[in-house]
């Protein structure tokens, strides 16, 4: 009777957390038997310890928010740096413009990523949507 208990309210967990958190629970979970296979206890200890945090605080809405809300900062850094490489560009610092440039092909790369992550969520947030309808 106390494992039905436990399997359900697990269950439930997991049904309530929505299609993005059980993706990030899943993921962490292979991680943690990848971890294991290679004998790493340590790794397998510390993604064990995420997928508890997961499996008790993940929603999607706040995944969601999270990413846009990174993606909102990485906006404004972008934006912060093209005017810094303008300033520089004025003061013909050729050497700190190189690095400036630098900075900013980064932070793009990284606000792809995001941007991509975030498309990928709302992709599988409208998926399990479809399939719920079915």
């Amino acid at each position: 009777m106390i494992k039905v208990l436990f399997f359900s309210s697990c269950l439930s967990a997991i049904l309530i957390a929505g299609p993005i958190c059980d993706f990030k629970i899943n993921n962490v979970q292979s991680q943690i038997n990848d971890a294991l296979k290679q004998k790493n206890k340590n790794k397998a200890s510390e993604l064990k310890h995420a997928l508890r945090e997961l499996k008790e605080h993940c929603s999607d809405e706040k995944v969601l928010r999270k990413t846009q809300e990174q993606i909102i900062k990485l906006e404004k850094k972008i934006s912060e740096a093209k005017n810094e490489l303008s300033e520089l560009k004025l003061k013909d610092k050729t050497n700190k413009i190189k690095k400036m440039e630098m900075k900013i092909k980064m932070l793009d790369t990284e606000l792809e990523f995001e941007e991509k992550e975030l498309q990928k969520m709302k992709d599988l947030s409208k998926a399990n949507g479809a399939e719920s309808k079915s």
